[in-house]
């Protein structure tokens, strides 16, 4: 009788909804007789969810009524609920063992967990170290946050050993703080670097300047001048001996980095320099620096170890298949042996340094835009290139091929929830980085989001959010592989732990009453407890651990007096200082001042190298009055204190006296001999005179460029204007800073372990890059053996007719044989091009017929000017036609090296023509009828009329790069009707325009590629990129047709 008692208490709601959900899953399983038996209970006893009626009285309801008014409750609902709590609980409270859920867990796996029954045990050395020892590498249940550094460490003391991830954990990076910030540049701040000690901060800035400073206490220490242009890239060589830059004024500078002499300038290209790389190859005294240049070059600057001097000419490649190709950005592997390069033509060159002269081996043509960042793995032979095609891709060198893994920036990870603008917009990789370690690649897209691949399978591991603008700056960290640092022009600076996808240490660059900073560019110092930032205002900033007091004792604006004086420049474009006359590395210490001018107080002055233990009068400039360029009258540094002329020895006084005399001797002189040429300096100690010229009748002082501040007025840049000549440094003063070291060499030990793992890895590159051509090499000739037959006889039947098929079969089997090793020696052809045709990567400029081989070299190379470009604006004429006899074979040297075609002799090569011209007369008189209707079948493959026509017509329309026209859909569809009709030619459906996107009936559009195929039939490949009707302008999507001349009609 207990049983209906209990049966009439009043049951709570959710107690009979899972009573009704119980019976519905035992009903779909197999337990059919318990449900059925459940059910008869639950209505007996009255347990399942009652009805309300508007009065808010209940009534019973049977199972049957139930499941018709609940449709929406699956049989398998009760299940559904039970799989997802777990997860939902995993995140509130993590369980001892992640993704395992059991409904029977217990303790911190039990579904019923709460936060007090996971409390924390307290860390103690003793446990830590106890999981070395025969423990398993796990955590204890119990011990749910990681042990803090005292406990590993001394756990570390007990065991002998501990994990770097505990070690240092990721949150310590969280007490990165900036030290400084230090204005010390007049324009944007576009390059920095350290040197290999860590030691010393390069800046290279707009102002056409590169600035050394202390890492350790933000101290400027020197001043490189030199550059008429905006800094563009800097390299510092592996021995810490001498720092490079390139400068938009097409000149690349190299300095001593002991002494700031100048060591080269070195003039070899023609636009401006892009990017500047040392060789790590470190086998014998050569070595090499490389340089890319806008005008489409790379030169190999070959220097010696010992002597540090440069070769005048560079070994120079010419990569310009079109006007307008420029080379922007190239990276060594780790041994140095590969050097690739990316363009703006979408191709991607590689050199090989492992025989007596660099070489190009290979072109990969993957990408379809301009290739603007790329960079080789810190330990391998793979290297990520980035492309403005939306893409990156990891390229692997296997059997003397370059083998890719596509990374798309449209994949998404499941359950993103980005904005529909977001997803419609056209994805472009401004930046790439690898991690230390070589497992994780990181890839920054214009849509502000960073993104975290894996190296080896290409997979999308996360997204980093957080920046607001286009991200230009990824920098590894030195040797922690979880840390990646990102900066961009929205002024923010992150650190991520990429290997959780998490966010670390953020800091906003904002400046007072300026508004936020674009940062520009950031580095790692090697020990990885600093890292350094320039940005848009000429800003260095200066983060690390530790104590900000060294950097307390330095003032906010950090200029030297002399930094924006200008220059005189002789016939190799080595420097002196217009004022004294001197080299800029031998001038006395100059003065330090702020933005405006001003001098800084006594105790800013011993900052200065050279001035730490100068007496305080000595320290203090002498200022006058002068007037500007704008008739306002300012104060400015005139010279030192009289006091400093009268503490000298009577010995430098007369020594001075004596150099005045024979430089004024030197000036009249030069004066009377102004129509000799002299030579210049031939190197950076010394210091003549006599070839130099004015500054004003050639080159100009640095540009006007950079921030105007306080109502326009550039104090530190008017500080050359009527001012006279400062103090002349003495004999001894020379003689101290030719001894100085501003900066220092890296330790004999590090050095020696860091250049021997070099020499390894560059003899692992070699050897992979000869086993591999050997290899493929005896492959190859195997297959040529078995046709050396018929080619032969191929190429006599088709140079009676045609003369130029030699030349495109010639340049077929160059390709098809394999044999790109051969890039020291550089073909310029005019009529055709032996590397292939340019534009055959994409599906759309690929020739979809199935014919002989020869045909297939003939569509191949049958167009000497075969492109598209990305920005097809631009430079959209092709090149002048030359005569094909003009094909010369040279090797690649500096400009000034070039062959000349007019040096070869075309006389001796047509009297041999002539004599080859007759026994071809009797032999075609011997043809068999076989051979001679296998001579009218050539002639099909002879170019049309109307490709060849030189007459004005208006019909058939010959097109030209960059001509407007009007595409007709219902015309074109009614041409590949016909085609497909008569079986003129094999056709591929999925490539018609109409199937990829939405065309209308007319389209205005531009031609920004043109190829031809050779036939039978001879075909037109055109590039077409929509023009925006309402502001004429070229838009971002582009489509392709593949057409007979016939076909082509004047719109």
């Amino acid at each position: 009788m207990a049983e209906p008692s209990s049966a009439r208490r009043p049951v709570p709601l959710i107690e009979s909804e899972l009573y009704f959900l119980i019976a519905r899953y035992l009903s779909a399983g197999p337990c059919r007789r318990a449900a059925q038996v459940l059910v008869q209970e639950l209505e007996q006893y009255q347990l399942l969810p009652k009805r309300l009626d508007w009065e808010g009285n209940e009534h019973n309801r049977s199972y049957e009524e139930l499941v018709l008014s609940n449709k929406h409750v699956a049989p398998d609902h009760l299940l559904q609920i039970c799989q997802r709590i777990g997860p939902m609980l995993d995140k509130e409270i993590p369980p001892s063992i992640s993704r395992v859920t059991s409904l029977l867990g217990a303790g911190r796996q039990s579904l019923l967990r709460t936060a007090k029954d996971c409390r924390h045990t307290v860390w103690k050395g003793s446990a830590f170290a106890a999981l070395h020892r025969g423990r398993p590498p796990e955590m204890p249940v119990n011990y749910g946050s990681p042990p803090n550094l005292v406990e590993i460490h001394r756990g570390k003391q007990l065991t002998g050993c501990s994990t770097f991830s505990t070690a240092f954990p990721g949150t310590m990076y969280q007490h990165i703080k900036m030290h400084r910030r230090i204005l010390g540049h007049l324009s944007a701040v576009y390059c920095v670097a350290f040197d290999r000690t860590g030691h010393r901060i390069f800046t290279g800035s707009d102002d056409c300047l590169v600035k050394i400073w202390s890492t350790h206490n933000g101290r400027l220490l020197s001043t490189l001048r030199g550059h008429s242009a905006e800094i563009s890239d800097m390299a510092v060589n592996y021995e810490n001996t001498m720092i490079a830059a390139g400068s938009c004024d097409k000149i690349i500078r190299v300095w001593c980095l002991r002494t700031c002499a100048p060591v080269a300038v070195l003039q070899g290209h023609t636009g401006s320099i892009t990017s500047l790389q040392f060789s790590p190859m470190a086998k014998g005294s050569q070595r090499y620096m490389v340089s890319t240049g806008a005008d489409g070059t790379v030169c190999f600057w070959q220097w010696d170890l010992e002597s540090l001097k440069f070769s005048p000419r560079p070994l120079k490649f010419t990569e310009k298949p079109r006007p307008g190709v420029q080379m922007l950005c190239s990276s060594f592997s780790v041994g140095g042996m590969f050097l690739a390069t990316g363009s703006t033509d979408h191709v991607i060159r590689m050199y090989f340094l492992g025989f007596e002269a660099p070489e190009k081996i290979a072109e990969l043509e993957s990408h379809t835009d301009k290739v603007d960042s790329i960079q080789f793995c810190n330990n391998g032979d793979r290297f990520l290139s980035g492309s403005r095609d939306g893409t990156a891709r990891i390229w692997r060198f296997e059997q003397l091929e370059w083998r890719s893994i596509l990374l798309d920036m449209a994949t998404r990870i499941s359950g993103d929830l980005s904005s529909e603008e977001e997803r419609f917009m056209k994805p472009k990789v401004t930046m790439i980085a690898w991690n230390q370690n070589d497992s994780i690649v990181v890839t920054a897209v214009n849509d502000h989001v960073l993104k975290v691949w894996n190296s080896y399978t290409g997979q999308l591991l996360h997204n980093l959010m957080g920046h607001a603008d286009e991200v230009f700056v990824l920098e590894t960290h030195p040797f922690d592989s979880r840390i990646m640092l990102s900066a961009g022009h929205d002024g923010s600076i992150f650190i991520w732990d990429i290997t959780k996808g998490t966010k670390m240490k953020h800091y906003f660059n904002m400046i007072e009453g300026q508004g936020h900073g674009a940062v520009f560019d950031c580095k790692f110092s090697q020990d990885g407890q600093h890292f350094a930032c320039t940005d848009s205002h000429g800003h260095l900033l200066i983060f690390g651990f530790g104590c900000s007091k060294p950097y307390e004792k330095i003032p906010d604006q950090m200029f030297f007096h002399t930094d924006y004086r200008p220059l005189i420049r002789d016939s190799n474009n080595y420097v002196l200082d217009e004022q004294t006359q001197q080299a800029p590395h031998l001038m006395p210490p100059p003065f330090l001042v702020d933005v405006d001018g001003n001098p800084h107080p006594t105790k800013y002055q011993r900052l200065v190298p050279g001035r730490e233990n100068s007496a305080d009068e000595h320290l203090i400039p002498q200022l006058g009055y002068v007037a500007t360029s704008d008739g306002e009258v300012i104060e400015q540094i005139i010279s030192l204190q009289t006091n400093d002329n009268d503490e000298r020895s009577p010995e430098s006084s007369i020594l001075d006296g004596m150099i005045r005399q024979l430089q004024q001797q030197q000036d009249q002189r030069m004066g009377a001999d102004q129509d000799t040429i002299p030579r210049g300096l031939s190197n950076g100690e010394e210091t003549p005179r006599r070839g130099f010229r004015r500054l004003s009748l050639d080159i100009q002082s640095p540009p006007n460029i950079g921030l105007r501040r306080s109502g326009q007025v550039e104090g530190v840049r008017q500080m050359h204007q009527n001012a006279p000549r400062s103090q002349i440094a003495t004999e001894r003063d020379l003689q101290a800073w030719k001894r100085r070291v501003v900066v220092p060499e890296v330790p004999l030990g590090i050095f020696r372990k860091l250049e021997d793992f070099r020499l390894e890895k560059g003899e692992e590159e070699r050897n992979l890059y000869i086993i591999g051509r050997k290899r493929k090499t005896l492959q190859l000739s195997h297959k040529s053996d078995s046709v050396v037959l018929v080619s032969q006889s191929r190429q006599r039947t088709c140079r009676r007719k045609y003369p130029n098929y030699g030349r495109r079969n010639r340049s077929w089997r160059e390709l098809s044989s394999g044999n790109e090793s051969s890039s020291s020696v550089r073909h310029e052809t005019s009529c055709d091009q032996s590397e292939g045709s340019g534009s055959s990567e994409e599906d759309e400029w690929r020739s979809d017929r199935k014919s002989e081989s020869y045909s297939e070299s003939s569509s191949d190379s049958s167009s000497r000017y075969s492109d598209w470009t990305a920005d097809a604006g631009i430079n959209l004429q092709p090149p002048l036609r030359t005569s094909c006899r003009r094909r010369i074979t040279r090797f690649c040297s500096s400009s000034e090296d070039e062959i000349s075609t007019e040096n070869l002799s075309p006389p001796k090569r047509r009297r041999k023509r002539k004599k080859e011209n007759k026994p071809k007369k009797e032999n075609l008189r011997r043809m068999t009828p076989a051979e001679l209707a296998n001579m009218e079948h050539l002639y099909e493959f002879h170019p049309p009329v109307w490709i060849t026509d030189t007459t004005l017509r208006k019909s058939p329309f010959v097109p030209q790069m960059g001509d407007e026209v009007i595409y007709f859909r219902q015309g074109h569809e009614a041409y590949i009707e016909a085609v497909r009709r008569n079986n003129i030619y094999e056709l591929n459906p999925n490539k018609e325009p109409w199937r990829k996107m939405d065309l209308r009936d007319q389209e205005l559009v531009k031609i920004v590629g043109i190829r031809y195929e050779v036939g039978p039939p001879t075909l037109c490949c055109l590039k077409l990129a929509f023009i925006d009707p309402a502001t004429g302008k070229l838009m971002d999507k582009s489509f392709s047709i593949r057409v007979t001349g016939r076909a082509l009609w004047i719109a």
